[in-house]
């Protein structure tokens, strides 16, 4: 099984305290709050985890995971993904969910996505 930093996503072994590469205390994470957990796991770098993640930040309507989402919309991302991101930003529902979608330049020309807006 591979362990990976869930602030800066470089692997690490088991039984790590302190990151090696960003320096943070991996024991922090456990006393975080779970939708700040899954804001970071939008960074996780295996795209099936990441995916299941922006699936659930939708499905329990994370708004502080707007502005990490809205950023990840402008980076090359595999269309399935950017299509789960867009799903994620319909169900939050907020203005600046809605806004963020349809102010994207890149999302215009997007069948798919032009049908769920």
């Amino acid at each position: 099984m591979k362990w990976f930093c869930p602030f800066c996503w470089q692997e690490v072994k088991e039984n790590e305290v302190v990151c090696p590469k960003c320096g943070k205390d991996l024991s922090t994470f456990n006393s975080m709050d779970f939708e700040d957990k899954l804001v970071l796991g939008l960074d996780n770098p295996i795209v099936q985890n990441r995916m299941f993640i922006i699936e659930v930040i939708g499905k329990k309507k994370i708004g502080k995971a707007v502005p990490k989402l809205c950023r990840m919309l402008s980076e090359e991302r595999d269309p399935y993904e950017l299509l789960e991101i867009a799903k994620a930003l319909i169900n939050i529902g907020t203005k600046e969910a809605i806004n963020c979608l349809k102010e994207h330049p890149s999302l215009r020309e997007n069948i798919l996505l032009k049908y769920l807006l």
